[in-house]
């Protein structure tokens, strides 16, 4: 069912209509949208199926975050899908043999985040996406729990773009762009100063024009006195824990250490001679203050930033306006945030310069045009959050196409190498950008069989997701 291929061809009528109504209506039909599928009636199109692959790895490994595995992984429950989260792609099912991929976002999503709204999507009609989207989002929520509604999101346009022989950026009102400006950001080989300047350069002779690295101050300053003042129980980390804000911890840097990290900074660039004329952004700084924020950011300065990411929750709109108006260096957040509105106070605030959603978080790819539209009339740009496989990737630059106001994608490295292997597109980014899919849909085509080994039993496309059919409930949203 998911492997069936679209028929395309000049719709049969043309000729027809052609010869009974002369030239003039042939002119008229060569309006007509071409290569729509004709073995599918969008109309009386149908959802009959939903079911989901979790991708652990080669082996089977289950991610537990950020570079982080499990241990032990529970047994898959029959009819359930899967027992614990991981990059999870989810396949939609129709009436008519057309199947629509999406993905959550790729570092540990629960896989009820998708399968609790598969009976509310049974017989609907797919290409509705904007109606069902509003009868499911209720049940989404920012960070990670928004990402099942948005995979829903993504595979219910892929399913519309195959009916309608078309692909997503043109059902989001047309393109902008023809490629998307990636980002590279990631992992590099070890901490030397040596090798991370080696990584980046290698980057930027990829061709990528814009650089993010992460700056724990934490682990730089570790071990160095009169830098840092931290709880008593602090081991170190860049972050402590997953719960307590910035401003419950008492984290401090010094004028001292705002200083050595910089110098930190200036020696990475140096050893990155001519590629360090390509903007670099940080993140991940460590659970700073706000006071600590704007210390750190105005040491920064003299190294050139091109940005500053999430240096307090996204959240945080005073604490952000306070940051952003006593520096010097563009801000940016959002990658957590879930729905449009969660963003516009920032951006009606002018409280950062960018805003910086996920489009595997944010609700979707049309959620994403609509927060683009937002940001532009209050004047603050767009950069766009990915952590994805290259299923959610072509996703992403749909709707980056048909978005104005934007800047660059984030690309995530390294990519392991069995992405290039999900879809028939092999290396999605070609010298620093990605084309944008022309094809019906996503305009890509997956490989589910490759898929196949990444799964635990019990936990790919051919297990059934049953259990799911009839949970529904609790849909009111206020009483």
């Amino acid at each position: 069912m998911s492997t069936n291929e679209n028929g395309f061809g000049r719709r049969s009528l043309l000729g027809a209509g052609a010869a009974a109504a002369g030239i003039a209506l042939l002119a008229d039909l060569e309006a007509y949208p071409q290569n729509v599928n004709r073995s599918s009636s969008p109309s009386d199109l149908k959802i009959t199926d939903m079911r989901i692959a979790v991708l652990r790895g080669p082996g089977g490994e289950g991610r537990g975050g950020r570079g982080g595995f499990r241990a032990t992984i529970p047994p898959a429950t029959p009819g359930a899908g899967a027992a614990s989260g991981g990059t999870i792609v989810v396949r939609i099912d129709t009436n008519q043999g057309i199947s629509g991929y999406g993905q959550t976002i790729g570092d540990g999503p629960q896989p009820n985040y998708v399968l609790m709204h598969k009976g509310r999507l049974l017989g609907e009609n797919p290409c509705n996406v904007d109606k069902l989207f509003r009868k499911i989002k209720m049940h989404g929520g920012y960070n990670r729990q928004g990402s099942g509604v948005n995979a829903i999101e993504n595979a219910l346009w892929d399913l519309a773009g195959k009916a309608y022989g078309v692909p997503i950026y043109q059902m989001l009102g047309g393109k902008f762009r023809d490629k998307v400006r990636m980002y590279s950001e990631g992992d590099p080989k070890s901490n030397s100063i040596e090798d991370i300047a080696a990584d980046y350069k290698e980057r930027v002779a990829a061709g990528f024009t814009m650089l993010k690295f992460d700056l724990g101050v934490p682990p730089i300053l570790r071990g160095k006195k009169g830098t840092m003042y931290a709880p008593a129980n602090y081991n170190g980390n860049a972050e402590i824990g997953e719960g307590p804000e910035n401003y419950y911890q008492g984290l401090e840097v010094s004028d001292k250490g705002c200083e050595l990290v910089a110098d930190y900074v200036a020696a990475i660039k140096e050893a990155m001679g001519d590629a360090a004329d390509v903007p670099m952004a940080h993140d991940h700084f460590g659970h700073l203050t706000a006071k600590s924020c704007i210390k750190l950011a105005n040491a920064l300065e003299r190294v050139t930033p091109s940005m500053l990411e999430d240096m307090v929750p996204w959240f945080r709109v005073q604490e952000w306006k306070l940051i952003t108006d006593s520096i010097r260096v563009p801000t940016l957040t959002g990658e957590d945030a879930y729905l449009v509105e969660s963003l516009e106070p920032l951006c009606e605030a002018r409280a950062v310069d960018y805003i910086h959603p996920d489009h595997l978080v944010i609700g979707g790819l049309l959620e994403l045009k609509r927060t683009s539209d937002m940001a532009a009339k209050h004047s603050v740009g767009m950069m766009v959050h990915s952590n994805a496989t290259p299923i959610g990737y072509a996703a992403g630059a749909h709707a980056i196409a048909a978005c104005q106001n934007f800047l660059a994608m984030e690309w995530h490295q390294p990519q392991p190498a069995w992405h290039k292997e999900l879809t028939d597109k092999g290396d999605l980014v070609v010298k620093g950008y990605i084309p944008v899919p022309e094809g019906p849909g996503l305009g890509i085509k997956i490989n589910e069989e490759a898929m196949r080994h990444l799964c635990r039993p019990g936990e790919f496309f051919t297990d059934p997701t049953t259990y799911w059919d009839s949970q529904v409930g609790g849909e009111k949203a206020y009483t």
